[in-house]
Order: C-alpha cells, then structure tokens, then sequence
C-alpha cells in the first residue's frame, strides 16, 4: 500500500529458482508484501530456463538462484544465462548453501543460512532505477 507523497517505483520482475519450498515460499512473500515485486517462482533449474526462454513471459529483472537444484542445477542455469546475449544482462544472485567463493559472472552471493534484511538490500541494490 503507498502513502500520498511516496514515490511509485515500478515493479521489479525476480526469477526465483529455489527447490526448497518453505525457502522459496518465505522468499516469495517477502519479496511480494515488502517490496511489490513480482515474483516468479522455479522449484527447478529446468523450470527457470523454461521460464527464462518462454515467450509468453517478460525477462526478469533479477534472476535469484539456488545452486543445488535437481535435475538442471544452479551451476547449469547460471552458465546458460552467462552464454546468452540478452540473458547475460539479467544480475544473478547466487542463494546457496554451498561453502565457497561467489562465481564469476554472479552480480551477488548469498550464503545460506541468510539475514532477511541482507537480501532485501540485495534487491534494492539491483532492481531496475525509475526513469
């Protein structure tokens, strides 16, 4: 909901890939109520690339990425999206458990067990500016 005088910041589209579903489910809603994005869920990296490459969906503006997915794995996504010309342009942020350093191409790396607010920064960081 917007108060009179607060500015209107378009929505930003986020493309969450998350197998875990109290995770993704958590992720949605906070995504949705806090910052008015809108917000399409993968359950896999199979699922992201069918959403990323659909012709009935818009690209997203942020693409959130779990790296330990079944089928098609995060890794997977992220290198697809990297070899892709208009894709490459999408930020990726890497949401994982995985120990190690954030992978190159990746705009953020977000280590599991997260901090909400670390997240939500994340974001505002890299969703689209108001013309």
């Amino acid at each position: 909901m917007f108060t009179i005088g607060q500015a209107h910041q378009p929505s930003s589209r986020i493309l969450l890939a998350e197998d875990d579903l109290d995770v993704r489910d958590m992720i949605q809603d906070l995504l949705e109520t806090t910052m008015g994005c809108e917000v399409l869920p993968a359950r896999t990296g199979r699922q992201a690339l069918e959403l990323l490459f659909a012709d009935s969906v818009l690209p997203p503006d942020i693409v959130i990425l779990d790296l330990m997915m079944p089928f098609v794995t995060g890794w997977q996504v992220l290198t697809i999206i990297q070899r892709d010309t208009l894709l490459a342009k999408i930020p990726v942020v890497i949401l994982t458990a995985v120990s190690q350093d954030k992978p190159t191409g990746a705009a953020a790396f977000l280590r599991k067990p997260f901090r909400v607010e670390t997240l939500l920064d994340t974001v505002r960081r890299l969703r689209p500016r108001a013309a």
